[in-house]
């Protein structure tokens, strides 16, 4: 099993240092510019300029022919870093929901918490110990008739997640640099491919977590002259933090929907896939600390950028840097839900130890084009305006749960066979096509999340009827093995 030797961890260590300077003298030099008088619109827009070519080079250097690299990092990302890209994620998905920074988002705020709780330490964790790449190796293994059809359901929420960070991203190019929206998403499109495409899992992982310690360095930038600022306040966190009493059912529902869809949707769980053996836990536990330095700072620089804050009203230099800091998490949404997109279709953990290392590359270009594919879909779709980011994140987590999740928790729960998963589907769609019509399609937030949940709760049940019934007639699902396919000898070829 490939375990990092010492001199790479001081590779990567080094790396991150050199990444970390580079970026904060650059961020030195806006300041600069804008103090010797340099014209605003360029003062404005080196900010995100900067972080683009940051993670250019990032893309550069992560990318790999290895396939166990390419889908699982080699289980080699240290906890700390695999928290930074679990903290830039779940920022991205709060930024995509809320529409832009510090708008109250349209679901409770600390039900997401509770999600990305869930995530990180129940969902991720049982995912690692599987020794699986994605959600979709999951279901395929233990559901491998009903495989394409949850395929399918995973490659759109993939889509939609990718729409959502994407037309996050657009946005922040289009207020802070000034270009022309379409100019916008061939910027943000040439991030996206070239972070993600390359290296797979990798470049995601390290393009994350240079995408959180950039915007970490500037909330702190941030709170800092906040701190500094005689008289000024920070805006309160109450709409993260604040337990709503449960008036009522739908109220109710609502909270379990926000924070089962969070905690189940796969966008939050590739850090835990790239964790090394029993280091999946500490990879949560410091996403979550890392999560909650990153709003606790945000919030308070607000309070020094915002348009009464410490420093006055906001300056290009200003704009230069809350740009930079919303348009990388922003990234890393969009990064995750191409990667998981293009990983729809998963691979049988029973038969991969044998398989995978067979026609690697072609496993890893057949990636790279679906990959490309995804991301020219979503830019025709933010061009065309046909969603929202919220919008799109709604419906993305609305489908995890009437869809995907049920399954997932047969095939956690269980080793029923695929009969149980096509019932799961069939009643989910089933019933998220009645509730869809029922509340039309000018519903809120609220009510296609509820839709998600109801639907998902129907699928479950069914799920469970027709699984009993399978496993009584026809006995359990096949056992799986329980190496790890993805750090283990197979790809010893490739290296």
């Amino acid at each position: 099993m490939y375990a990092g030797p010492r001199h790479d961890r001081d590779r990567i260590d080094g790396l991150a240092a050199f990444a970390a300077a580079a970026f904060l003298t650059g961020m030195g030099l806006v300041a600069a510019l804008a103090r010797v008088g340099a014209p605003d619109h360029l003062v404005e827009a080196l900010g995100p300029l900067i972080a683009l070519v940051g993670l250019l080079v990032i893309g550069a250097l992560t990318r790999t022919a290895r396939l166990a690299d390419f889908l699982a990092a080699r289980r080699a990302m240290p906890p700390l870093y695999g928290g930074l890209a679990f903290a830039a994620t779940a920022a991205g998905s709060v930024l995509a929901l809320a529409g832009e920074p510090g708008r109250p988002m349209p679901v409770p705020g600390a039900f997401v918490a509770l999600g990305l709780v869930i995530a990180a330490l129940i969902v991720g964790p049982l995912l690692r110990a599987a020794n699986a790449s994605a959600v979709s190796d999951i279901l395929a293994t233990r559901f491998p008739i009903a495989r394409w059809p949850l395929s399918l359901v995973l490659w759109v929420c993939g889509l939609l997640a990718t729409i959502a960070g994407l037309d996050a991203a657009v946005d922040v190019i289009v207020a802070h640099v000034g270009q022309s929206r379409r100019a916008a998403e061939i910027i943000v499109a040439i991030a996206l491919a070239v972070t993600v495409v390359p290296g797979g899992l990798k470049g995601l992982l390290w393009s994350d977590a240079a995408s959180a310690g950039g915007a970490l360095a500037i909330a702190a930038i941030g709170s800092g002259l906040a701190w500094l600022g005689a008289g000024a306040a920070a805006p309160s966190l109450a709409w993260l933090t604040e337990l709503q009493a449960p008036a009522d059912a739908k109220t109710l529902l609502l909270d379990a929907a926000v924070a089962f869809g969070v905690g189940t949707f796969f966008v939050f769980l590739s850090p835990a896939i790239g964790a090394p053996p029993g280091r999946a836990m500490r990879t949560g536990l410091s996403g979550l600390l890392l999560a909650c330095l990153a709003f606790a700072l945000g919030a308070a620089s607000l309070a020094a950028f915002g348009p009464r804050g410490a420093v006055g009203a906001p300056s290009p230099a200003v704009g230069a840097l809350v740009g930079a800091a919303t348009w990388l998490p922003a990234l890393a949404l969009a990064r995750a839900g191409v990667l998981g997109a293009s990983r729809a279709a998963g691979v049988d953990l029973a038969t991969a130890y044998g398989r995978l290392a067979v026609l690697a590359s072609a496993r890893i270009a057949r990636a790279r084009l679906m990959m490309l594919t995804v991301i020219a879909i979503a830019t025709a779709a933010s061009d065309a305006r046909l969603l929202s980011a919220s919008q799109a994140i709604v419906l993305a987590l609305s489908l995890n749960l009437a869809l995907v999740a049920p399954s997932l928790a047969l095939a956690a729960a269980t080793r029923w066979r695929s009969p149980a998963a096509y019932a799961a589907l069939a009643a989910g769609a089933t019933a998220l096509v009645e509730l869809a019509l029922r509340v039309g399609v000018k519903a809120t937030a609220r009510e296609i999340l509820v839709s998600g949940l109801i639907a998902g709760a129907a699928a479950l049940i069914a799920g469970v009827v027709a699984g009993a019934g399978a496993a009584w007639a026809f006995g359990p699902q096949r056992r799986v093995a329980r190496a790890d396919p993805f750090s283990d000898l197979p790809f010893e070829a490739n290296d």
